[in-house]
């Protein structure tokens, strides 16, 4: 962060783990270095993302340079007409992308980019509200690759301390549901997107980032490098018969193949494989590969069915598209790369031994979980990979030290906490994916998200604290979690602007202009934001439920 230059940082990290492996032989350690990059590179997984993300590119420029984004902005222009509105529609819509983190990023920054640089939206701001609409929705679902992943994890934890379905009358499947009340992180954050959004309260880099977007029109500070811009890579939107159906049937041809690769890929056509089995049976990376070749390919026939675009320039577009997922591609690498490094040397397990010889009792543990989630997710850049090393000592641990009843409240600790990470890791891929998608300086990204990914990690704290205590009830907790992080919110908020001689409610572009700075015009519950709290409060009740009704 220091030196704003991410592959330099990331290859000196990859480096220094080969240099304590390679007994601090400089040469040796570039050797391997170097072998872990191929070997990423060459993994099947990794292969096929990396295709995934260039063929995203192509899409994305293919779609802009067709003009439809000019046809999508006519159309909800009357409705989106401030940064508060546009920043709404971009975390209302990633309420409802939740089958992958990947696909919510790509289809929601498509979707609402455009609209929120035309509305002085700040980059920091938008791809913050990307970043805690992902791994936050999908990691509760209702149906996602992400709960197939997690209940498969939480399998192997029954594993490892000796547990059966049978012996406790609850499947893995079961456990994670009734985990999801527990997973405080992850609701806090979605949580927290919104309230600021509707409520224009930043506080941080942010509100310096959103004030400099609306007083001046700058979407990034001086200095500030894009990791991928479309506009500036790709060149002018044609203005040729711009046509609607040019961006929605590219984006929901994405949705629809990639959910029914995914569904076909873990075996769903057969006879009594459910849809929550294909979901964690499945080759996502693979699925979303099918999908994202729709995406490219629908996008190409509309603009030449449309005649918005000839043959060559359709061509160059997709070569431009790739041009701008370049170095993308290669912060992933080496962030793959780095989480490779990180698994060589035993970060995690020495963390883990750390925490886990302290001597804290046994309700103490989910606060232990939690520290070690989010130190391991944060210093590895990957979500998955630290719910694979933390779930099967966490499941072993408490039922040893406590008993079952505190192996859901450690499932939905250890999930939320391992998404941190994906938060305030500049390693992380959906980090990287964020900024991407919504043209970001990835540093700047990262910087100004902290502190709200902060906030409800302190928050999810206190109340593990409070659990410790001896306050079991979830519904009690989750309230208090609730009411602290609003209260935090409004603190920070009135602290920081008034520090800064800013407004603690964020006034629009338009009222800057005229020299008014009063918010008269900014009112919280207006048609778009009650609608958006309403989607809010009955997912937050569906899923209450759900988890509920569960056993």
């Amino acid at each position: 962060m220091y030196t704003r230059e991410v592959l330099i940082s990331l290859f000196a990290g990859v480096w220094s783990a080969a240099l304590i492996i390679s007994s601090w032989n400089p040469l040796s350690a570039t050797s391997l270095s170097l072998r872990w990059i191929v070997n990423t590179v060459n993994d099947p997984w990794n292969a096929k993302f990396l295709i995934l993300i260039m063929l995203m590119g192509a899409g994305a420029a293919l779609i802009y340079k067709s003009g439809s984004v000019l046809a999508l902005e006519n159309w909800i222009g009357s409705a989106v007409k401030t940064s508060r509105d546009s920043q709404i529609l971009t975390w209302m819509i990633g309420m409802f992308i939740f089958i992958d983190s990947y696909t919510s990023t790509i289809v929601t920054g498509n979707a609402t980019r455009d609209v929120s640089m035309k509305n002085n939206t700040s980059r920091e701001a938008h791809s913050y509200i990307l970043d805690s609409t992902t791994a936050p929705v999908t990691t509760f679902g209702p149906v996602s690759n992400w709960i197939g992943y997690q209940v498969s994890m939480i399998a192997v934890g029954f594993s490892a301390a000796g547990i059966t379905a049978e012996q406790i009358g609850m499947t893995p499947y079961t456990v994670f549901l009734k985990s999801i009340p527990w997973n405080f992180y992850c609701l806090l954050a979605f949580f927290t997107v919104g309230f600021v959004v509707i409520t224009q309260r930043y506080y941080g880099p942010m509100l310096d980032a959103e004030w400099r977007s609306r007083k001046e029109g700058k979407l990034m500070k001086d200095g500030a490098e894009a990791l991928s811009d479309i506009s500036t890579d790709v060149g002018e939107q044609s203005s040729l018969n711009p046509k609607l159906i040019n961006f929605f049937l590219p984006i929901i041809s994405l949705l629809i193949v990639s959910v029914f690769s995914m569904w076909w890929l873990g075996d769903g056509y057969q006879a009594g494989v459910s849809v929550a089995q294909a979901f964690q049976e499945t080759d996502i990376a693979l699925a979303l590969l099918y999908g994202s070749f729709a995406f490219v390919f629908f996008a190409f026939i509309g603009s030449l069915a449309y005649q918005t675009m000839s043959l060559s320039e359709a061509s160059d577009a997709i070569i431009d598209g790739f041009k701008t997922m370049i170095i993308a591609a290669a912060i992933i690498i080496l962030a793959w790369t780095i989480g490779h490094a990180t698994d060589q040397v035993g970060t995690a397990e020495y963390v883990v031994s750390i925490l886990m010889n302290i001597g804290l009792p046994g309700r103490a543990l989910p606060i232990i979980i939690f520290l070690a989630a989010m130190f391991i997710s944060f210093t590895t850049g990957t979500s998955w990979g630290t719910m694979a090393i933390l779930t099967p000592i966490a499941v072993s641990t408490g039922y040893e030290l406590v008993g079952f009843s505190i192996v859901p409240v450690l499932m939905g600790i250890l999930f939320g906490g391992a998404i941190f990470g994906d938060h305030v890791s500049p390693i992380s891929d959906t980090t990287v994916m964020s900024s991407i998608f919504a043209g970001s300086d990835h540093i700047d990204h990262v910087t100004s998200q902290i502190p709200y990914a902060l906030t409800t990690a302190g928050v999810t704290i206190f109340t593990l604290v409070l659990y410790a205590l001896g306050i079991d009830s979830v519904a009690i907790l989750l309230t208090i979690a609730f009411v602290l992080t609003i209260a935090l919110i409004v603190i920070l908020n009135k602290f920081d602007a008034k520090r800064k001689n800013l407004p603690e409610i964020m006034p629009t572009a338009d009222e800057i202009k005229a020299g008014s700075t009063s918010n008269s015009k900014i009112k919280v519950f207006n048609k778009i934001a009650v609608a958006a709290a309403s989607f809010y409060l009955i997912y937050m009740i569906s899923i209450f439920l759900f988890a509920n009704l569960a056993s």
